[in-house]
């Protein structure tokens, strides 16, 4: 299938997922992040902030556990810059003030003055609808993450979540889509 009808039917398949089911899955996908990743050997971890409404994997059970468990890691976040399709980066701070951007996704607000520099990132957690078996995603279309993602370090590790299994393959895929090197279902986490 190709991306365009992965997105509709992906984005379908989520909204028919109860409260529970989120919450459900999203407990089972941080369990097994905890129990594969060696956290304590990494510096900082890039984490999105989930958009409820459309029934993303919640992030919050591993924000807060690498807050309480994990108190040498920093946690950073996103902020879209639609103007360029870019992203700025955010330390988390449990009391920071986040405000919702155009798409309804709760972002930092850029006053709080905690940048973190790209270089510094050592796993990032990469929001998706789909993925298939070759470890490429389908993500929203903005292209924010690929775009990210080729600025990170070679080595940065990458890290899908999804609450479905993986399809056999998307049939278009370009040169600019960066593969996963992981990605994790509430089930099996999946290696490349």
């Amino acid at each position: 299938m190709k991306k365009k009808e992965l997105r509709k039917l992906f984005g379908e398949r989520r909204q028919t997922l109860t409260t529970a089911e989120v919450a459900d899955g999203s407990q089972a996908i941080a369990r097994l992040f905890f129990s594969f990743f060696a956290i304590e050997t990494l510096k900082a971890i890039h984490v999105y902030l989930p958009i409820r409404r459309q029934n993303e994997v919640d992030t919050f059970p591993i924000i807060y556990t690498i807050q309480e468990k994990y108190l040498q890691n920093q946690v950073v976040i996103p902020r879209a810059l639609p103007e360029t399709g870019e992203m700025e980066h955010y330390q988390w701070l449990p009391d920071m003030k986040l405000q919702l951007n155009q798409w309804g996704i709760l972002e930092p607000d850029p006053s709080c003055n905690l940048h973190y520099a790209v270089s510094g990132i050592d796993l990032v957690i990469i929001p998706l609808l789909a993925f298939d078996r070759n470890g490429y995603r389908v993500g929203y279309g903005k292209g924010f993450y690929d775009r990210f993602l080729a600025k990170c370090r070679p080595n940065v590790i990458k890290v899908g979540i999804s609450l479905f299994d993986p399809i056999l393959k998307i049939d278009d895929i370009n040169p600019f889509d960066v593969r996963m090197d992981y990605c994790i279902t509430p089930t099996q986490i999946w290696k490349w």
